[in-house]
């Protein structure tokens, strides 16, 4: 996962411990690349944060632009087969969270995929805590276990 800023409270907490259960379940990282100052134009602020976050992708990966618009899964089971798959191919999967202003669109044009956790819009520090417990729960359904309330 690559995402503009660091968790900050109140999502830090939550943030981190679902992080770590992934961690201990599937080969997962979270990369953080430093927000621009929106002052001097959003356009502006999407570009330099894009290039930080292509810095971040693993070569090869299979990236995954967060997106209001894309692909929302129909159900967690849905989702867990379709990480089953991605897992499957061998290729490193990277989820790409843009910053306050969203991904630029060149690096959206980029990814291979677009998925959306929902058709409302989320600050990006909320949708990455939702993908981390999202991919967990996935996680779960994969390897038998109970999801843990």
């Amino acid at each position: 996962m690559v995402a503009v800023g660091r968790l900050r409270p109140p999502h830090d907490a939550t943030g981190r411990l679902y992080e770590e259960r992934l961690a201990g379940m599937l080969p997962f990282r979270a990369d953080e690349v430093e927000p621009e100052p929106l002052q001097r134009g959003e356009a502006r602020a999407r570009s330099a944060e894009a290039e930080r976050m292509r810095a971040r992708v693993a070569r090869g990966a299979w990236r995954v632009a967060l997106d209001p618009g894309g692909r929302q899964p129909a159900s967690s089971e849905a989702f867990a087969a379709w990480l089953e798959k991605r897992l499957a191919s061998g290729r490193p999967v990277a989820f790409i969270i843009g910053g306050a202003s969203g991904i630029a669109a060149d690096l959206m044009a980029e990814c291979d995929e677009r998925l959306a956790l929902g058709t409302l819009t989320m600050p990006h520090q909320l949708a990455r805590v939702v993908l981390t417990e999202q991919l967990y729960r996935a996680a779960c359904i994969l390897q038998g276990h109970p999801y843990p309330h």
